[in-house]
């Protein structure tokens, strides 16, 4: 079985819609009313308890395949308000109003369900990580139903928690920061967004995003920063990678239309190709091209004399990382360091320095929040080494 579930504002739209399909019909509930209008006047006596809350509309849609479809259609019903039923209540909807809609316009066999976060009592139904919580109680209902085992596809196309991640989750209680963030993107992502809104909405849940271009200013990968630990799409999952994002999770995505709106909410230098195109462009004079080439030499001839500062301050932070993320044994990290062949910058990065037998650095290796290693060649007149 599979289980989807969005929080609105307004009762009357999704009921509008959820009623409005053709075929459409209610099979169960907890309220009286048979239409969109009637329904949204009876979820208004709740709301008046909670008049604040913004996103007390909850929507799930919960579907089997056509195969497990029960042959009469009474005892199908039934089966569907069971099920039903029993989500609501695991989901914390004890003493709420809810409706349960079954549809027949697709070929799998499905409901909806658009329920009252605000209890008849004033409390509200906590949605902290109702996503996984769904996702639990889902597979439950199919042992309990005897439906298909079925895997949910945020399951087969993110990375699971490491080790190191698993037993501090066992041992503080806490979820680890990439549980944290897959599954902000995950509900963030219910409503397939677009890019900019999905970055808003992150951002609205203080989840720093940043966005890595290409020469000609074209997005090529995203990372995610929660409470000062960033980690690269990659390193979620290839489902939270720029790439994945409009796959798996159909973030809409125009460049045309979007990168103004990302330029804005990101405050980055302007994100577009057009300067880059003009600057390359096979048109310009000999002179023209001999010139950006130098220019471009001056640049990298300068970027290869920056060696990254060491911060002894931001080590425990990249060794705990490196840990928890790669696996590399403390041991290890801890030798590697003291003999400066890995240190920590100014921003929280591990440094990987490259020798020569006669112990002169060749090469610097910065593993950047993309999982991605910046190879730079170190100034032999540079003090710090």
């Amino acid at each position: 079985m599979i289980g989807k579930q969005i929080k609105g504002t307004g009762f009357r739209g999704c009921l509008n819609y959820v009623l409005g399909k053709k075929g459409a019909y209610i099979i169960s509930g907890t309220m009286c009313s048979q239409t969109p209008e009637a329904l949204a006047t009876e979820f208004a006596l709740t709301r008046l308890l909670k008049p604040r809350l913004k996103k007390a509309v909850f929507h799930a849609t919960l579907s089997v395949d056509a195969t497990e479809k029960l042959d009469s259609e009474t005892e199908n019903n039934e089966r569907w308000s069971a099920v039903a039923n029993d989500y609501m209540k695991a989901m914390g909807f004890d003493n709420n109003q809810y409706v349960v809609v079954k549809h027949t316009d697709t070929g799998h066999d499905h409901i909806h369900i658009v329920g009252s976060r605000i209890r008849f009592d004033g409390t509200v139904v906590d949605d902290s990580w109702d996503y996984y919580k769904s996702q639990t109680v889902i597979r439950s209902l199919e042992t309990q139903y005897n439906l298909n085992q079925m895997l949910p596809s945020w399951e087969c196309d993110r990375r699971s928690q490491t080790t190191g991640e698993h037993r501090n989750n066992l041992s503080t209680g806490q979820q680890s920061v990439r549980v944290q963030l897959q599954a902000l993107i995950d509900q963030s992502t219910c409503d397939r967004p677009t890019l900019p809104e999905l970055i808003k909405l992150l951002q609205q849940q203080q989840v720093q995003v940043k966005v890595r271009l290409t020469r000609t200013a074209q997005i090529k990968g995203i990372s995610y920063q929660l409470n000062g630990v960033a980690l690269s799409g990659t390193q979620l999952g290839k489902a939270y990678t720029f790439q994945g994002l409009q796959k798996y999770r159909g973030v809409s995505y125009d460049p045309e239309r979007d990168h103004p709106q990302i330029q804005s909410l990101l405050q980055q230098p302007e994100i577009n190709s057009q300067s880059f195109d003009q600057f390359l462009d096979k048109s310009n004079t000999e002179t023209d091209s001999t010139d950006a080439v130098e220019i471009q030499s001056s640049v990298v001839q300068k970027q290869n004399a920056l060696l990254p500062e060491s911060d002894e301050n931001q080590w425990l932070k990249v060794r705990s990382q490196l840990n928890q993320e790669y696996q590399l044994p403390l041991e290890l990290l801890d030798l590697l360091h003291e003999r400066n062949w890995l240190y920590a910058n100014k921003k929280g990065q591990a440094v990987f320095t490259g020798r020569r037998f006669d112990g002169e650095t060749v090469q610097v290796f910065v593993l950047d929040d993309w999982g991605e290693f910046e190879v730079t060649n170190p100034s032999t007149d540079s003090a710090f080494w």
